[in-house]
């Protein structure tokens, strides 16, 4: 399953800052993991920028670490 993260913007819209990044699966863009509602055209970014610094909505990031297949690989030991 592909996910994407989606902006969500404070009072001033897409023309002031993001106020969180949420995650979505591509096929339900206009709904983060979370249930928050995300608005047409909000600003997108790819899944591998989650974890990078981008203010990220816990709650999406819990759901979206359950989702991601754990590749042992990935993982690198002290």
């Amino acid at each position: 399953m592909a996910h994407l993260l989606r902006a969500e913007y404070g009072p001033e819209g897409p023309s002031g800052a993001v106020v969180k990044w949420h995650v979505v699966r591509t096929g339900e863009q206009a709904e983060a993991m979370c249930g928050a509602p995300i608005a047409e055209g909000a600003e997108t970014r790819p899944e591998s920028e989650w974890g990078t610094g981008l203010r990220g909505c816990q709650q999406c990031g819990s759901l979206y670490l359950h989702e991601v297949p754990f590749l042992g690989a990935d993982w690198r030991s002290p």
